[in-house]
């Protein structure tokens, strides 16, 4: 049964960026209330299921009308897109407004995303892989499913959808050994676009995270990496970016 896309809980509105979607002038929706608890999460605002100041969906469409022919896709990120019972039913109404779409999620709704791909609505899905899976609660808070995780891997490859999977770096929580092994299972599913993301200081969840003054992975690591995946992202500072042009 259809239901009303002005259920979405919206948490806020990028009007315009052009990382999010890679090569699409995009507009990001942030939708309220996650399931996970990330220690290294920065946008806690977003984590509860209700805010004082979320947007409606009315105003989000009425801002997307207005730039119909300028913005190219709408991303839908959080939180966590896939927690809300409407979001296939958003989804549908970008479309029919003529914007490509984009997904950023956690990956714990699989069943969400297949049919979201059975209908054609998707063109972009990032995907957040935390840590490996025997980790994942003492990293995000919440355990995983490892053959819920794998099958929409699958999906996403079967489909030939554009996609990206990443993982926010820390060293108090995932070792270069981890990431490697993350890296191992990444490309038995034939994942081919792999990013890894430094960890920002500021308002994470966990306080008592460090700020993280050096590389967050070693030259060797940095190297495999690259090496293994057809498109790979080191999304860092100056320090990175300096070792990820020695390994080039």
């Amino acid at each position: 049964m259809k239901k009303c896309p002005e259920q979405l809980l919206v948490g806020g509105l990028q009007p315009l960026t052009m990382i999010d979607f890679p090569g699409r002038l995009s507009s990001v929706v942030f939708t309220q209330g996650c399931n996970l608890r990330c220690r290294f999460c920065y946008n806690r605002g977003l984590l509860p299921d209700t805010a004082h100041d979320m947007l409606s969906w009315k105003s989000i469409t009425d801002f997307l009308k207005d730039r119909q022919g300028f913005i190219e896709a709408v991303v839908f990120s959080g939180g966590e897109p896939c927690g809300q019972s409407v979001l296939l039913d958003a989804m549908r109404e970008v479309r029919e407004l003529g914007f490509e779409i984009a997904l950023h999620t956690n990956g714990f709704f699989p069943a969400v995303v297949e049919q979201a791909l059975s209908e054609r609505l998707l063109q972009f899905v990032a995907v957040d892989f935390k840590a490996p899976f025997e980790r994942y609660e003492a990293v995000t808070r919440q355990s995983i499913v490892a053959a819920d995780f794998g099958r929409l891997a699958d999906l996403l490859v079967a489909a030939g959808v554009k996609h990206e999977y990443r993982t926010t770096v820390h060293p108090g929580l995932l070792s270069d050994s981890d990431i490697m092994n993350m890296a191992d299972w990444l490309c038995e599913k034939k994942i081919g676009s792999y990013a890894i993301q430094k960890f920002k200081h500021g308002e994470a969840l966990d306080a008592t995270l460090q700020p993280v003054t050096a590389a967050c992975l070693q030259p060797a690591t940095l190297f495999k990496l690259r090496s293994r995946f057809t498109d790979f992202t080191l999304r860092a500072d100056a320090s990175d970016d300096a070792i990820l042009q020695k390994v080039a």
